[in-house]
């Protein structure tokens, strides 16, 4: 159910909200509470000022009790800046300011926004409670007017919420500085914020309806995050065992996120679910986890698999991580230069189920695979689908080895004669692939000169023959509505020693340039740039040398091509 409401409907009724024990911690900051009020200033203009979804879900306990399962950062923000209010009436209430009435309004504000008084008046029955990292600094002392003696000792967390009512706080004594009106301040509070900050409010019933909900927000570009929601249904589970047990389960999973870090966490997950069990696209996701993880033991075994692959998963995109053996890391730099992901579920697999010396050589394979498979611009969703059926059969021991992996891949192993096709007309735009540019053009000068250099090694600079700018001098054989087809094709390109490089510029013609590159050591320079000339024909012939090349460089152990 869906229905557009005011922060008053919110807030100012005898509902009360709870905030999932294991959801996110508060993490707003000084950019987002001053968004919010300068936002609130333009409301006397604006008339109403739209606050964005909320999602709600009712609890067990009665009809009057909800989850926050999003909007929490929003609403414990608004709650905090009406704690702030009150706080500015009991310190215009000490000061002699209209005593008797700004203490009435305390009352009011707080059993309306806040909570409910206890018979004695000295503590709140608050109608907002927060996660188990926030709700007790939250109601034992923010609620009381109680300031820390040391904000650096506190949580991250609990700083940024005192941060939050001392900066609202500031902003509200600034504002009345002049004009000590409990009667205006309240209908600051009341008629500005309270009827002027609007929601569309969500409710509902289940995990797979918020879910769901979840999707059509993301479509729509509001930004939330699947993991989290994941995250509370697999603390949901554990919660039912102990408290010592979710203990144990937020433990492992902040452990999770801190190793994951810059890699987006639902994607990670799914990498891993791709890697044991049927192949689920992200709205599909929560669905399976939630179909096959079903009982306290079957989600601690899952977070337990998801720890122990994380830091692996994190080494994918990093080739020179302390992890990886010199075999693994080399297949490693060639997928991060291609940035390939689809086959990090067979890659947890493998590292969970092979023997070391087999996980090197699936990696190389998989180098090959993809490169070919890359290069040819083929369909990523199906070598995804392949690589996670193979990922399955690894992670049930129905492949063991390496070998037996790269055969059960065949289907998305381009032919030597489609890649030397594809290889004869593809383009690598140095401005954005230089360095995987510079990884071919050093493989295949190592198999035409039998030397071994390492492209990150390897002093060579990269000579685009038919110049990035080029001069007037090139406008016969490249006329300026062509030259963009052809700068960025392989077939363009050389390698040339940097201080040779360095003596050439874009007037030079073909003729000029190719005295200087018969100075070179690399055959890339002097004996594939041995032309008369240099037009397009020369650099499709030049290319065509050059996969013919390529196709015994990537090339499978295991895999036959058929041509």
């Amino acid at each position: 159910m869906s229905q557009f409401i005011s922060l008053n409907t919110v807030l100012g009724n005898g509902k009360s909200y709870k905030v999932p024990l294991y959801q996110r911690d508060y993490s707003w900051n000084l950019d987002d509470w001053e968004d919010l009020w300068f936002d609130i200033e333009e409301i006397p203009n604006d008339k109403t000022h739209y606050l964005g979804y909320i999602v709600l879900q009712k609890t067990e306990d009665n009809e009057e009790s909800y989850w926050v399962i999003d909007g929490q950062q929003r609403i414990t923000t608004l709650s905090i800046l009406a704690l702030a209010v009150t706080a500015l009436f009991d310190k215009w209430a000490k000061e002699g300011v209209d005593t008797d009435d700004n203490k009435i309004r305390i009352d009011k504000i707080t059993e309306r926004y806040l909570g409910n008084f206890s018979t004695s008046k000295l503590s709140i029955s608050p109608k907002l409670i927060l996660n188990r990292n926030n709700d007790d600094y939250y109601k034992s002392w923010l609620l009381k007017y109680r300031v820390p003696s040391a904000l650096s000792k506190l949580k991250k967390t609990q700083q940024l919420m005192q941060k939050a009512f001392n900066y609202y706080f500031e902003r509200l004594n600034e504002k009345f500085e002049e004009n000590k009106s409990g009667a205006d301040l309240a209908d600051f509070l009341e008629k500005t914020v309270g009827n002027g900050i609007l929601f569309t409010q969500i409710i509902v019933d289940n995990d797979l309806d918020a879910y769901k909900v979840f999707e059509t927000l993301n479509a729509r570009g509001v930004k939330l995050s699947t993991a989290d929601l994941l995250k509370n249904y697999l603390f949901k589970l554990t919660s039912k065992l102990s408290q010592i047990d979710l203990d144990e389960a937020e433990r492992r999973w902040q452990n999770i996120n801190d190793i994951i870090k810059a890699n987006d966490l639902t994607t990670f997950i799914r990498h891993y679910w791709n890697s044991k069990y049927k192949i689920e696209r992200q709205p599909t996701l929560f669905k399976a986890i939630k179909r096959e993880i079903n009982s306290p033991e079957l989600a601690f075994s899952f977070l337990n698999d998801l720890e122990k692959i994380s830091q692996y998963y994190t080494g994918f995109n990093n080739p020179y991580d302390d992890l990886w053996y010199r075999e693994e890391a080399d297949g490693l730099k060639v997928l991060e230069m291609l940035k390939v992901s689809t086959c990090y579920s067979l890659m947890m697999a493998a590292i969970t189920n092979f023997k070391r010396n087999e996980v090197s050589t699936l990696f190389h394979e998989l180098s090959v695979i993809t490169l070919r498979y890359n290069l040819a611009g083929l369909n990523p969703n199906e070598a995804e689908r392949v690589f996670s059926k193979v990922a399955n059969d690894v992670s049930n021991k129905v492949i063991t080895t390496a070998k037996d992996a790269s055969l059960a891949l065949k289907s998305i192993y381009v032919s030597d004669k489609n890649f030397v096709q594809a290889f004869s007309t593809a383009t690598v735009n140095t401005k954005r692939k230089k360095e995987f540019a510079k990884y071919i053009l050093v493989k295949i000068e190592n198999q035409i000169s039998e030397n071994d250099y390492q492209p990150e090694d390897a002093k060579a600079t990269i000579e685009h023959i038919l110049p990035e700018n080029p001069g007037s001098v090139w406008d016969e054989t490249f006329p300026h509505d062509i030259q963009e087809d052809y700068i960025y094709r392989i077939g363009n390109y050389a390698l040339l020693e940097a201080n040779i490089n360095n003596k050439l510029d874009n007037e030079l013609s073909f003729g000029d340039k190719l005295k200087k590159y018969k100075e070179s050591t690399y055959k890339l320079s002097n004996e594939y740039c041995d032309y008369e000339k240099f037009d397009p024909k020369v650099i499709a012939l030049r290319q065509e040398k050059m996969a013919k090349v390529a196709k015994g460089i990537w090339k499978s152990a295991y895999i036959k091509s058929l041509v």
